[in-house]
């Protein structure tokens, strides 16, 4: 008689997003691996690796430049504060599915309360402006970082073929550089 083989239970969301955090001073904010790209098809292949690779990192800024918009109105900042522990708890850490009385609340029902709430908030505390702000600043700080930050893994560009003016290894055939 064989054992039942052992069941592994998939990562929590958690998890998840715990390990997609980079280190923040050894990695994100080195500042060896800061350069100026060379060329337009370098800067749009390090933005989209660097906007993959601290995806999480930079929510995490703009969730900081947004709450840092809202420190002169002290009541929507805890208010807002509030807001996002209810997303991070009820999305990300609750494993086991939420029950009042005795009926399951699904995770989809969750995410339309929350974001029914979420937009109420700004709504009643009318902090519009202080959003449109938050979004603008930290697109701004992410995209100079993004183009600033030389991706760890760094090959060559996909874009190779297309960029090369002279190629001494390839046969041109009949077309000659005039």
């Amino acid at each position: 008689m064989t054992p039942p083989p052992p069941t592994t239970t998939p990562p929590s969301t958690a998890t998840q997003i715990h390990h997609s955090i980079r280190p923040w001073l050894t990695d994100f904010l080195s500042i060896s691996s800061l350069s100026l790209p060379l060329s337009f098809p370098e800067l749009s292949l390090r933005i989209q690796r660097n906007l993959y690779t601290y995806r999480t990192n930079y929510l995490f800024i703009s969730f900081l430049i947004f709450l840092l918009t809202l420190i002169p109105h002290p009541f929507t900042f805890i208010l807002f504060i509030s807001i996002i522990i209810a997303w991070i708890y009820l999305i990300f850490y609750a494993n086991e599915p939420l029950f009042v009385f005795d009926f399951e609340i699904g995770h989809r029902l969750i995410v339309i309360l929350l974001s029914v709430v979420t937009v109420g908030a700004l709504g009643v505390t009318s902090v519009w402006w202080n959003v449109f702000l938050s979004v603008l600043i930290s697109a701004l700080v992410v995209l100079v970082h993004a183009s600033l930050r030389t991706p760890d893994d760094v090959e060559e560009s996909p874009y190779g073929a297309l960029l090369s003016v002279v190629d001494d290894d390839v046969d041109a055939g009949p077309y000659t550089l005039v």
